[in-house]
């Protein structure tokens, strides 16, 4: 927490104090980004596990300049709740029921026992008095059981809804993001796992579109013409898809060039050398494969502290470049706008899956 507090500009002040003022100003900004989590874990030491982990994440995401609640989408749909299903509240119903009634039974229990106490008294010609011991005893023992017994019964609730809530999302997730791991002795391990931390950072911030009805994310594309290359991510919404490709760079701003047929990410003040990028090779490749009335638009999404794009975001064969806070409201805009007007279009959805390099998430056909 001290160093969450230093990176934020907190003063270190008492523990108290401290916590408190993380904990107001990071639920002010992030509100939705805190109730768009599920599965809060049961124990209390897990629980101050998982609340620092998400503070975390939240800050986290703010020193990268990713702030969620700017994105009028996310104000609307981030941290949409799970809409249990039929089955799910069924099953949920009958824990209510079975805890009602072992309620009901402690009850009685308890009852009972004081009754034998009672009669105990009475056939053993003793005071009340004598047995009052063992009638705290059975009173306590009732009433740790009938509190236990609904707070039982509420983790059960909230299990199976988390459970379905999981999923639900894994039915619209598909692939395993960082799959270029698999490449560190060609690349060189540096090279690869800056590619992965990047994949797996586009897939966190992916997850939050799924708040928007009818959006399907997919991790680890084949890309066209190339059995070794592929394509990071692909979002798709109705007959719109965005295929992305993540890139953790290093401070500075990044633009196109062009050379020749070739698109070239460059810093703006020539430090480095240019980076080769074919993700329009791979728009049109899916293009064919979707059809003309599908419509796929390419995306270098660049993470990275104190990045940012220049005056040439958009590559003379139309990729587009941006930040991860830039690309993220951009997609998220064309979604949640385009739902008045959004027809589901299961065979979309159908050939990305059939592209995939890595199955993960759902084992069903993402229909």
């Amino acid at each position: 927490m001290i160093s969450v507090a230093k990176a934020s500009g907190f003063r270190i002040a008492p523990v108290r104090s401290l916590c408190k003022g993380i904990s107001v100003r990071l639920r002010r900004r992030y509100l939705l980004l805190w109730r768009n989590l599920q599965g809060r874990p049961k124990l209390a030491y897990h629980r101050l596990i998982w609340g620092c982990s998400v503070a975390y994440d939240a800050w986290a995401m703010a020193r990268n300049g990713i702030q969620p609640m700017n994105w009028a989408w996310y104000r609307a749909f981030g941290g949409a709740h799970f809409n249990a299903t039929p089955d799910v509240k069924r099953a949920n119903r009958k824990i209510v029921m079975v805890t009602v009634a072992l309620m009901a039974v402690d009850v009685l229990a308890v009852a009972a026992g004081n009754v034998c106490i009672y009669s105990l008294a009475v056939l053993t010609h003793t005071s009340l008095t004598a047995w009052s011991l063992l009638t705290l005893l059975v009173f306590l023992t009732g009433l740790v059981a009938f509190i236990r017994i609904p707070i039982r019964g509420s983790h059960r609730v909230r299990a199976n809804y988390t459970a379905a809530a999981k999923a639900a999302r894994d039915a619209r997730v598909f692939g395993i993001p960082g799959g270029v791991r698999s490449a560190a002795a060609r690349f060189g391990a540096g090279k690869v796992e800056a590619g992965a931390q990047g994949e797996e950072s586009t897939a966190a911030l992916l997850e939050l579109l799924l708040g928007i009805p009818g959006t399907a994310v997919f991790h680890g594309l084949q890309f066209p013409g190339s059995p070794d290359a592929d394509v990071d991510h692909a979002v798709s919404h109705g007959n719109t898809v965005f295929l992305l490709d993540s890139k953790l760079l290093r401070w500075g701003t990044y633009e196109w060039r062009s050379m020749g047929d070739r698109d070239l990410i460059v810093r703006s003040d020539g430090y480095g050398a240019p980076r080769s990028n074919a993700m329009h090779v791979a728009a049109a490749g899916y293009r064919y494969l979707l059809g003309p009335d599908v419509e796929v638009i390419p995306v270098v999404m660049i993470h990275g502290r104190n990045t940012s794009v220049g005056p040439f975001s958009i590559s003379k064969h139309g990729v587009h470049m941006a930040t991860a806070e830039q690309a993220m409201e951009r997609i998220g805009d064309t979604f949640a706008f385009a739902l008045e007007f959004w027809q589901d279009n299961p065979s979309v959805r159908a050939a990305l899956a059939s592209k995939l390099k890595t199955f993960g998430g759902a084992e069903q056909s993402p229909t």
